[in-house]
């Protein structure tokens, strides 16, 4: 009985890293797609500015000729 007891608990804290562990890489999980849904949205905002840079680039040339 004894026994079953001592066995039952120890899978009890197991579980309990188990789930600490689980919420700990869910959080690291929506940690990094934040991270990855920032860096698109900047890196479309830079495509953006190069494109503006560089239509306002070629419109310079065309007035000078």
């Amino acid at each position: 009985m004894m026994l079953i007891v001592h066995w039952l608990s120890e899978i009890g804290a197991i579980l309990w890293a188990l789930t600490g562990v689980v919420i700990v890489l869910a959080k690291l999980i929506s940690a990094i797609t934040h991270c990855e849904c920032k860096l698109v949205t900047m890196l479309d905002l830079a495509f953006k500015v190069k494109k503006a840079w560089k239509k306002l680039k070629d419109d310079k040339r065309k007035k000078r000729q």
